[in-house]
């Protein structure tokens, strides 16, 4: 039996089925989502990547996956191309401005981070405020590109639920920093070793993973100072 038929057999094995209600938030949540979702992850990160180009679209297509994860996150199940497509569409030109707002914080940060280096050494001021504007570019992108596909606000009203969260969720803040430091770090390692090897994850679950991660992360304080209860 070769690897395709042994990840086809895999892939469509029938499972023992689920006996209770899923978990409601945390890790438990993040993997039995990952678990009984894994095989939409793959799809939707090859849809996130052709979505991407132009540069332009990125918020879009950031809006769009993430929308996809909500649902899988929220509701347990998604529609994966209607879903991403329809807010792929409706977060085209509603999502820019904080797209730029996010781009401007990394080249900044990216700018600080250059100026660390000098002949004379390293410079801690500007090393420290690299890391402070990162940190503030995935935690604001964390938040207002979860925001946007899961409620239906203006974009002046997610910007201030955003600012509140990231002055408020410390351990939300911290769980969206960590995760996008993880993922950077791991893909430059394998990268540093082989960038054809680095290439497999980041075609084919390195974005969805690392949002789900995010969402999963995101929706509970959401649920419980936004959304409201189920029954509400």
């Amino acid at each position: 039996m070769n690897l395709t038929d042994m990840i086809r057999n895999k892939r469509f094995a029938p499972g023992p089925g689920v006996t209770g209600p899923p978990p409601d938030r945390g890790a438990k949540l993040f993997f039995f989502v990952l678990h009984t979702h894994f095989w939409e992850l793959v799809p939707l990160n090859l849809l996130f990547l052709a979505f991407c180009v132009p540069i332009a679209t990125i918020p879009a297509a950031l809006c769009a996956m993430n929308r996809v994860l909500l649902n899988l996150v929220l509701k347990g199940n998604a529609f994966l191309w209607s879903d991403f497509f329809a807010e792929f569409k409706g977060s085209l030109i509603k999502s820019l401005p904080f797209g730029i707002v996010a781009a401007f914080l990394v080249l900044d940060a990216a700018w600080s981070f250059s100026l660390g280096f000098s002949e004379n050494g390293v410079s801690i001021p500007a090393m420290a405020l690299a890391l402070f504007l990162f940190g503030l570019a995935a935690v604001f992108s964390g938040y207002v590109f979860v925001f946007i596909p899961a409620l239906p606000l203006k974009n002046r009203h997610i910007a201030k639920n955003a600012f509140i969260f990231m002055l408020t969720e410390w351990k939300t803040n911290a769980i969206v920093v960590a995760i996008t430091v993880c993922m950077a770090i791991i893909l430059l390692t394998i990268a540093a070793y082989s960038i054809m090897i680095a290439l497999a994850p980041l075609v084919f679950i390195y974005f969805s993973f690392g949002q789900l991660v995010i969402c999963t992360a995101v929706s509970h304080p959401m649920k419980k100072r936004i959304l409201g209860p189920p029954e509400q």
